[in-house]
């Protein structure tokens, strides 16, 4: 057995009516891992010759989950990164062989790493439009989940770049399309303002759910119809999420924390509530008096 072959099969757990898939018990600690993977090879399939640059854009997660599968399979990371990212993550990258380049506010990081790719004769896996990050969560997340829990009739999860909402979501309803899929955008966000025309001011704590305008992935979610509803979520929900996890055990990040919060404000409309552990809060150190202030 390959390490990279621990990918994926997490567990399930419940909690009352809600059941959380435990995505942190990937290799890397979050279920990124399954799309860098899914993009990684799809880029060697077309071609990506070992020793070239592997790069992505990305808040952290999906930086750590490239970086260490680029290192195993050949390839040389280069990890762009936006500035107000924990600096946990930014150590883990280099930890693990990355490179990092800060992208300053204002600058076009999307641009930056298609320009860097053409630079250095690289791959730019461009997570929020490719359709391989769409394809890790349709046949490897929802199946394995589907499996798991019977009668699902909610499933809720963060819109981050869409590919895990829209590979489950899809995978779902075309089981039975009376689950309710339910769609998170972070408080403050652009997402926010977006879908309700409106930005209230709110603490950045959800990284991974996107603070920018909606991708390419999260607008085919919408125009398949995959979404029944969007709430917004606030960090100080968020917050309380992660510690209500805590209280079970359950060493969940912020993402899980919101997730699960909103999951609990469905209970009384959904009887199999079903929703993602991504990370673990041991990622946040630097963040954990968040917790306690609640």
């Amino acid at each position: 057995m390959q390490v990279f072959e621990l990918i994926g099969n997490t567990p399930t757990l419940r909690v009352e009516n809600i059941w959380l898939k435990l995505e942190f018990m990937n290799p890397t600690g979050s279920h990124k891992d399954r799309i860098a993977y899914y993009m990684i090879e799809e880029a060697k399939n077309k071609g990506l010759k070992k020793g070239r640059y592997v790069i992505e854009y990305t808040s952290g997660n999906t930086g750590i989950s490239v970086t260490w599968l680029s290192k195993l399979m050949g390839y040389k990371p280069l990890i762009l990164l936006p500035e107000n990212i924990v600096e946990e993550k930014r150590a883990l990258i280099k930890a693990l062989g990355g490179e990092i380049r800060i992208v300053k506010e204002g600058e076009d990081g999307h641009l930056l790493a298609e320009k860097l790719a053409e630079e250095l004769k690289g791959v730019y896996l461009h997570q929020t439009e490719n359709l391989a990050n769409f394809r890790a969560h349709y046949e490897t997340t929802a199946p394995e989940l589907f499996s798991q829990v019977k009668n699902i009739d909610c499933f809720v999860m963060g819109a981050g770049t869409g590919g895990t909402i829209y590979g489950i979501g899809k995978y779902l309803k075309a089981r039975n399309e009376k689950i309710k899929v339910v769609l998170l955008v972070p408080k403050g966000s652009q997402l926010q303002e977006e879908f309700f025309e409106k930005r209230e001011k709110d603490m950045e704590l959800l990284e991974g759910f996107s603070y920018h305008s909606y991708s390419k992935l999260l607008k085919k979610a919408i125009d398949e119809n995959i979404i029944d509803e969007i709430r917004v979520v606030s960090a100080e929900e968020a917050i309380k999420g992660t510690k209500m996890l805590m209280s079970y055990g359950i060493l969940g990040g912020f993402t899980a924390g919101a997730n699960f919060y909103q999951a609990k404000k469905m209970e009384k409309n959904c009887r199999n509530i079903a929703t993602i552990v991504a990370d673990s809060i041991i990622r946040y150190p630097s963040r954990m008096e968040l917790i306690q202030q609640i």
